[in-house]
């Protein structure tokens, strides 16, 4: 039996929400990353037969005191939502980058010109942060040579075909122009002005004799392609209006806001049809922004940052370095990994394009897709080597934490991890990541001998009999990691470790002061599911991957206006999409811009 939780342990969580109640009270880094959730500690070095636990490192949270950054006065939403500072330049994502030059220039789907580059840096679990994107020496040197490479692949005879919107004659140079306008607009996402028409046409005219090989109208092409694969205007979302309303806020212009869209549903550049409603004034007001963005949703494109946000939300990267033990888990093969990535990312596909679910399907619906090596984890009979939809225990299974790829990246090579499973809850799922363990914290799991038989027992011995450790562990990270304990570390089903019934019972407080009780993961995630703290969550992380950044004081507005105009909609993850391009937010900017 459990005691329920009392007065005194919402007191012991709240300090550890406030960095205060685990370890040597030094707390959080205020400033930090969340850098997707929990990371996995090594266990080198260790006894025979022992592990160690570390906390994973938390991230920031969203503001708990709401107050503005300047003043420290309260936020106020009288006067409605106002848009949080961003910066007036963003440069694209590398994904952004290789989606855009690929629509751009008609490439191969699976065409990564960036794979050279230096990975994006992760900010609040997201590698789009626009404060982050920059342009080094290393980036600069990369960017012109994917320049030349995509200009030099795209110019011969056939591939240029494709790409023009005319037929050379003559010394090419009126089809040349064409091309420069019509591609440019794309490039540009915005039709060029005159003196950049006769830019590119010089750049035409000097690049007939750069290269060994083409005809003279494919060299100068070559060079315009170099050159607008490196402009500025190609590489950033470049957002110039400065009109400010109510002292407060600028509204972006049509094309800006155009951008903006392509970019949020698309992570790629605006089509013809969106450019041509820019171009009419069509996306001024609320209701032609949503047209607009439920054209977008419904292209196959808007499923790129669907995959790509669920993939950085959930932590998906960290498949690509698992690792088990093979005495403990035999059947274990690392072509599992990945199984496990697109099981996840099928089953995100289902409930979100093809069923038009809510957050609580995408959290407890009891099916998923699996391959023959998975099959195995789930004890499926009668699967063959391609995925198929199967239908799962709705007691033991449902939706995406009980899915091995969360399962198994949040454990050990050989034993399952409560700490780690419980912090990935508390950061990534409700938006309360609790603070890293002190620099001389004692990692090491007592054994299991005596009265210690279990993988919980050994968790609550090493970290509930510390007063320091209490207002952390016992109140914040170990009860929603003890709801998994039925799960192994390859994420497979058991009813005993050790000859001993697994004990997955738990409580704890949600940072709205919701109180979760329940019997185990199935239990705990469905009232997850249903409350303030999950729901909310859910929509601030996809606020920092849409707005491509993190959210401030003032976005609480905003936030406050989305979650209660979602709850109507049943929280449909479609609608939670469109309502971020109809917030005051998506349409205007600040009028003091951001880092």
């Amino acid at each position: 039996m459990h005691e329920p939780m009392t007065t005194q342990a919402a007191l012991a969580a709240l300090a550890c929400a406030l960095a205060i109640g685990c370890g040597d009270n030094s707390g959080g880094d205020s400033g930090g990353d969340s850098g997707g959730g929990a990371t996995e500690t090594s266990t080198v070095g260790t006894a025979p037969g022992t592990h160690t636990e570390a906390t994973p490192t938390g991230g920031e949270e969203d503001s708990a005191t709401d107050t503005d950054d300047d003043t420290g006065a309260p936020v106020s939403c009288d006067d409605g939502p106002v848009p949080g500072q961003a910066p007036r330049l963003v440069r694209l994502s590398h994904r952004q980058y290789d989606n855009t030059v690929r629509d751009l220039l008609l490439l191969p789907a699976d065409a990564r010109p960036s794979s050279e580059f230096l990975s994006d840096p992760p900010v609040k679990g997201f590698d789009n942060n626009a404060a982050a994107l920059v342009v080094k020496d290393r980036l600069g040197r990369d960017y012109r040579r994917a320049a030349e490479a995509l200009a030099e692949q795209v110019t011969v005879p056939d591939k240029l075909a494709t790409l023009l919107p005319c037929q050379p004659e003559g010394d090419g140079s009126a089809c040349a122009t064409q091309f420069i306008q019509q591609f440019g607009r794309r490039a540009f996402r915005r039709a060029l002005t005159a003196s950049e028409v006769a830019s590119y046409s010089g750049f035409y005219a000097q690049g007939a004799d750069l290269y060994e090989a083409g005809s003279g109208f494919e060299q100068g092409v070559r060079f315009v392609l170099e050159a607008m694969l490196q402009s500025p205007h190609f590489l950033y979302r470049i957002e110039l209006s400065d009109t400010i309303e109510s002292g407060v806020k600028i509204a972006l212009n049509d094309h800006e806001v155009a951008t903006r869209l392509s970019f949020m549903l698309w992570n790629s550049g605006p089509d013809e049809l969106l450019l041509t409603a820019a171009d009419n004034g069509e996306l001024t007001t609320p209701e032609g922004v949503e047209a607009q963005a439920r054209r977008l949703l419904a292209d196959p494109r808007a499923e790129d940052p669907v995959r790509d946000f669920h993939a950085q939300w959930l932590d998906l990267r960290k498949l690509t370095n698992l690792q088990k033990s093979a005495d403990v888990f035999p059947s274990y093969k690392p072509e599992m990994a990945p199984a496990m990535a697109e099981e996840t990312q099928r089953f995100i596909r289902e409930v979100i394009f093809e069923l038009d679910g809510d957050y609580t399907a995408l959290m407890t619906a009891p099916f998923t897709f699996v391959n023959a090596d998975l099959a195995t984890i789930y004890k499926l009979d009668g699967v063959g080597p391609d995925f198929q939809e199967v239908a799962l225990d709705p007691l033991q299974r449902g939706g995406l934490l009980t899915q091995p790829s969360m399962l198994a990246t949040h454990a050990f090579p050989h034993l399952s991890s409560p700490i780690h499973r419980g912090a990935f809850i508390q950061s990534q799922i409700l938006c309360n990541p609790p603070p890293p363990p002190p620099g001389d914290a004692d990692l090491n799991l007592p054994p299991v001998q005596g009265e210690i038989k279990t993988t919980r027992q050994q968790v609550e011995a090493h970290t509930e009999s510390k007063d320091y450790c209490l207002g952390c562990h016992k109140y914040v990270i170990n009860p929603p990691g003890f709801a998994f304990e039925h799960y192994d570390a390859l994420g497979q089903w058991r009813d005993l470790e050790n000859g001993e019934p697994i004990d997955s019972a738990s409580e704890f407080f949600g940072k709205y002061g919701t109180q979760f009780q329940f019997t185990d993961a199935i239990d705990m995630v469905g009232q997850i599911a249903d409350s303030q703290d999950g729901q909310r969550c859910y929509l601030t992380q996809w606020f920092r991957y849409g707005f491509a950044r993190a959210e401030q004081p003032v976005d609480r507005c905003t936030i406050d206006e989305l979650h209660a105009a979602l709850l109507d909609e049943g929280y449909n993850i479609q609608e939670l999409l469109v309502a971020l391009t109809r917030t005051t937010a998506f349409r205007y900017r600040a009028v003091e811009e951001g880092p």
